[in-house]
Formats: C-alpha cells, sequence, structure tokens
C-alpha cells in the first residue's frame, strides 16, 4: 500500500507524496496568540492548499494521512476548523499532541535513533532526546515563530526576550551525542546560508548552523525590512520573510540555552516521521 502525508502546521502545509516533497505557507496561527482563534482567512487559505494537496497525494497514493499540530490544538475554535477541512478536502484530520509531535520528529529526523531533535515550528518548539531505544526527553512549549513575531509586535529585541525566557521551560534537557535541527525555519535558515536562490534539499539537509551563523543572520536580519529580506534572500517564501528574524533569533536563543556550538539541520521530518510512527503503532498494537 502506497501513503502519503499531509502536515499541516502552524505556518505552512507541507506534502509527502510520490517520494517528493512540497510546501505551502499558509500562516494558519496568525492572530492566534491574540485572540485564541483561528482566523477566517487562514482557515481558507489552508484548507485550500490542503485540498490542493490531497487531490495530487491520492492520484499517487492508497492512504492519506492529514495531521495539525500547535495551532489546532491551541484554537478554541478547533472543532471548526476540523469539521471544514474534513467535509471541503474529503480527509480524516487528525490532531497530534505535543509529546506526539515530538517523537515524531526524532523518528524523522534520526528513526529513533541516539540523538536530540529541535523542531521549530510557527506555534510551538518541541525537544526531544531519544537513546535508540526509548524516549529519554520530551517537551513542548508555544515558542513557535508565528508566535514569538505577533507577541512581540516585531520587535527583534522583544522577541529575543521572550524566546530566552521561554526556553527556560525546557528545564533539564537530556542532550544526546547529535544535535538535530528538522523545520522550515532552520532548513530556511541553512538555505540562507548556503547562498542558493532556489531551494534545494540535498543542499540544506545535513547544513551545519553554528551558534555564530545564527548569532550573525539574528543581528543582520534585525536590521533589515521585510522588504529587504525579499530581495536579500530570494530562496524564502513570500510568507517566510516575515517570520526569519524571529526564527533565527529563537534558533540562537535555544543553541544557548541547551550549550551547544551548533546544530544539524536535516530535511527529513515530520512528514517522514508520522509514516514510521503510525508503522510503529501498528507494529506495536
Amino acid at each position: 500500500m502506497t501513503e502519503a502525508v499531509i502536515d499541516v502546521g502552524s505556518g505552512s502545509v507541507r506534502l509527502l507524496a510520490g517520494g517528493k516533497k512540497q510546501t505551502i505557507m499558509t500562516k494558519l496561527g496568525e492572530g492566534l496568540n491574540a485572540t485564541g482563534l483561528l482566523g477566517k482567512e487562514a482557515m481558507e487559505r489552508t484548507i485550500a492548499v490542503i485540498k490542493r494537496f490531497a487531490e495530487e497525494a491520492k492520484r499517487v497514493a492508497d492512504k492519506v494521512y492529514v495531521f495539525a499540530t500547535e495551532a489546532v490544538r491551541a484554537a478554541a475554535n478547533r472543532a471548526d476548523f476540523i469539521r471544514a477541512t474534513d467535509a471541503e478536502c474529503g480527509v480524516q484530520l487528525e490532531v497530534i499532541s505535543g509529546s506526539e509531535e515530538a517523537e515524531i520528529a526524532l523518528l524523522g529526523a534520526s528513526e529513533g535513533g541516539d540523538a536530540t531533535v529541535v523542531d521549530i515550528g510557527g506555534a510551538s518548539v518541541e525537544i526531544v532526546s531519544g537513546d535508540g531505544d526509548s524516549l529519554v526527553y520530551v517537551k513542548s512549549l508555544p515558542l513557535g515563530v508565528v508566535r514569538l513575531t505577533e507577541q512581540a509586535g516585531g520587535d527583534p529585541g522583544l522577541i529575543r526576550a521572550y524566546a530566552a525566557s521561554g526556553a527556560t521551560g525546557y528545564g533539564d534537557v537530556r542532550l544526546r551525542p547529535e544535535l538535530i535541527g528538522v523545520g522550515g525555519t532552520l532548513t530556511s535558515l541553512a538555505a540562507m546560508k548556503s547562498g542558493i536562490t532556489v531551494y534545494d534539499p540535498s543542499v540544506v539537509d545535513g547544513c551545519i548552523l553554528t551558534k555564530e551563523d545564527l548569532s550573525a543572520f539574528a543581528g543582520k536580519l534585525s536590521a533589515m525590512t521585510e522588504s529587504d529580506i525579499r530581495k536579500a534572500y530570494p530562496v524564502l517564501p513570500d510568507m517566510r520573510c516575515g517570520l526569519i528574524t524571529a526564527g533565527a533569533i529563537l534558533a540562537e536563543e535555544l543553541l544557548t540555552y541547551l550549550g551547544a556550538p551548533y546544530i544539524k539541520v536535516s530535511e527529513s521530518d515530520n512528514l517522514d516521521g508520522f509514516l514510521r510512527y503510525k508503522h510503529k503503532m501498528t507494529k506495536d498494537a
């Protein structure tokens, strides 16, 4: 049986089907921090992308999974979004927990190996450590780049203050020998570091982002307008340009808190991890 999976994130919707990945930014979590609700326009543009991806997936796969993360978890009107998605897209949307999201990130990036994985999303950040046999640490906190940007009103100084304060909520993280990063923020920063103008997963996968890289990006981006960022980094999707400053600052603060000199970026992520998670659950049942 061939399978496909759609990840409905707080910042983007992503598809894995036929061995290929696609990403479209929709900013589903826009305004959530202020209102506690998913906005009408954000829901409409996200559902339109889910419908498009579901139609593409059904052409090449026998089974299509669709899962949602923190923006839908946290929204007071999540039931409305789930009903609309199921009805308009002909799929069944599954809302996963923060701990499930973290485990899925680990399975995606390291296949459950001896590693610590940091997943920076739009509305949350998951940190998870595994020793190859079991999870030794897992925590999800509402620290995503959409949330931070809105909470701080786009002010880099406030973003840094909120990020540094929020990172302390992870407590004593049991770091493993390898620190791996997943999610659109880190893959975008890796693409920017490489200097490519068209996104290339083969260039991004395995890219090392040092704390110095992130500090330099944070400083440079903080002094730029969204329009400046768009012109300087054509590899970024339009909707990512207004979030990448918060992403660089947050990533730097997380490395500072973890005491880690660098993070290795992985193109294998929650899309791959979700399928491995489903297979694991079926095997263990």
